[in-house]
Formats: C-alpha cells, sequence, structure tokens
C-alpha cells in the first residue's frame, strides 16, 4: 500500500537526570519503537514488531521515554508482556488496549492523551535529539482539519467536486517556498499543507502536485532556509481507482492531508528527526524519517490496524 510538535512537559530533576543517564553519542537513531496508549492515558502498549523484525523484551525494558502527540515527553516503566486474548478483533486501539499483545508500560508523571500513538525511545535519546517546539498552534491546526475534513464530506454526498481554494491563502513566505518546492520537483503545486513549524525558518508540510496524464505526487517536505528535504508518494490514477483508493483504501485518489500530523520534530538543522502519521480508514501509518542529502529517509516504519481482520 502505498503511503504515505509540540509543547514539551516539565519534568522533575530525578527524570531529567535519568534522561542524561547515558552519553548522546552511545544513542542508536534506529533504537526506538512505537506503541499506543490505554483511554485513560495512564498505560502504554509497545507494538511488538518494528520494521518486521520483532523487538526483543530486553529492548523493550530499554525504553525510558515515551514521545507523543504535541511533542509530549513522559518517563516510562516497564510492567511485562501481555498476551493477546483469543477473541481479539485485531484492531490496536483503546477500546481493544486489554486484548492485543505487547510490552506493557506505565507512564510516569502523566497521563497521557488517551488512544495517542507514541514513540518510545531509551534514556539519553532525547539528550541526542532533542524535540522542537511546534510553533503551528494545535487549535488552528485542528481548526484547519475539521473545516477541510466537513467540505471535502460535504462534496462528497453532493457528487461535486471539492473546491479546495479557500484553503490556500498563503503568505508571502510560503509562496516563496512553494516557488521553491516548485523549480525543485518540475512540477507545479495544488496545495501546500503545514503540519509542524519550528521557529521562522523551519516548516513540515504535505504538498500535492497538479496530475501529469496518470501519475500522481504527494510529497511530505521539511522546509529549511537553504534545504528542502522530500518523502515522496506517487501514485497512478488509473490504477488508484482500479484498487480503491490511490494513497489509502477508500481515498477516492484525494490526498489526505486532514489525516496527516507530525507529533514530533526532533534533534538540530542539519539532523533532524520528522515524527509521522498517516491516519486512513483501515489503520494508521506511524513512520520516523530522518533528513538526509534533500531526501526524508525511514528510519522506523510501523502500523496500527483499526478494523477487524
Amino acid at each position: 500500500m502505498a503511503v504515505v510538535c509540540a509543547a514539551v512537559i516539565y519534568l522533575s530533576a530525578a527524570c531529567q537526570q535519568q534522561r542524561a543517564a547515558r552519553p548522546a553519542t552511545a544513542v542508536d537513531i534506529g533504537d526506538l519503537a512505537f506503541g499506543y496508549t490505554d483511554s485513560t492515558g495512564s498505560k502504554l502498549l509497545m507494538l511488538p514488531q518494528m520494521n518486521n523484525n520483532h523487538i526483543s523484551e530486553a529492548r523493550a525494558k530499554a525504553m525510558a521515554w515515551a514521545v507523543c502527540s504535541e511533542g509530549r515527553e513522559f518517563p516510562i516503566r516497564y510492567l511485562q508482556f501481555q498476551k493477546r486474548i483469543p477473541a481479539n478483533s485485531g484492531r490496536q486501539d483503546a477500546h481493544s488496549f486489554a486484548d492485543d499483545d505487547g510490552y506493557l508500560s506505565e507512564i510516569l508523571q502523566g497521563p497521557a492523551a488517551p488512544a495517542d500513538t507514541c514513540m518510545l525511545v531509551p534514556a539519553g535519546y532525547l539528550q541526542a535529539f532533542p524535540i522542537s517546539k511546534n510553533d503551528f498552534p494545535k487549535v488552528d491546526r485542528d481548526r484547519r482539519s475539521g473545516e477541510y475534513g466537513q467540505r471535502q464530506a460535504e462534496a462528497s454526498i453532493q457528487k461535486r467536486p471539492f473546491d479546495i481554494t479557500p484553503f490556500q491563502s498563503l503568505s508571502e513566505s510560503a509562496r516563496q517556498v512553494v516557488n521553491r518546492i516548485e523549480q525543485e520537483k518540475g512540477r507545479t503545486a495544488k496545495s501546500y499543507w503545514p503540519l509542524s513549524r519550528i521557529g521562522a525558518s523551519q516548516e513540515v508540510a504535505a504538498v500535492e502536485f497538479n496530475a501529469m496524464g496518470d501519475s500522481l505526487l504527494g510529497s511530505l517536505v521539511l522546509v529549511e532556509p537553504t534545504r528542502l528535504s522530500f518523502f515522496d508518494m506517487p501514485a497512478s490514477l488509473k490504477k488508484g481507482r482500479e484498487d480503491g483508493g490511490c494513497w489509502r483504501i477508500d481515498d477516492d485518489c484525494q490526498f489526505r492531508y486532514e489525516a496527516m500530523d507530525i507529533p514530533a520534530v526532533l534533534g538540530e538543522p542539519g539532523r533532524q528527526l520528522v515524527f509521522f502519521t498517516f491516519a486512513g480508514y483501515e489503520g494508521q501509518l506511524i513512520v520516523l524519517f530522518q533528513s538526509r542529502d534533500g531526501k526524508l529517509v525511514e528510519v522506523a516504519r510501523n502500523y496500527r490496524p483499526s478494523w477487524a481482520r
């Protein structure tokens, strides 16, 4: 299937010491996992595989921090391996939390948001890759996404084309960014959708380009003053219509900006990590990218199904 931050919680001095327990130089960029919280935000279940490889219990026990939505970070403590019950539906959500299998941890100094997706990292990781604050307010992002989803649903019900014009009011700086993107890709942009802003000079956005014949293209882009880093999501209009979706199942070959989120951006300029989620009808894609030589390169990927199997 084609695919396709941050208010920081203030921690005690003891927890700050725990974070710095291991030197930054000892951190492995791929030494992480993903998980999700229960309905209270007090427990977290680690997905037992990463990049199709099983995560050992020793590695699970080494995870000391959870980075969740809006870049909130929480110390965690390993409890046990939780076994799936036979009647489990296969969903990985808050309602099925007690029925799913995975490494169970408790969230200390929480709670986190209920049913949240988090990235789990060992001690020292956030010292090497500190979390950047998202300067694009969540209330503004939620309002825009809600309006977009509502108008899109109305257009679908009324069987009329969806007009994205109301969502294309760009500032002068955004227009300059779009011009840079168009020049680099050799295609004109249909829509530019900011997801995260880091200060005045950096931004993570989703971009959809105008179709070129049967060729569709959407991209995730990290915008810096002198560099653009892309993760491209190409699609075929013909094949997408035959398969029931171009980027995700049942997406009507529409690039679903409002289903994308950046829970956190970590690291310093030039060596940043982008924590990305993309929700669809069938489940949530979870990816951690690293910016390298003009590309957003996958470091880790996982998936949370949301429908019964």
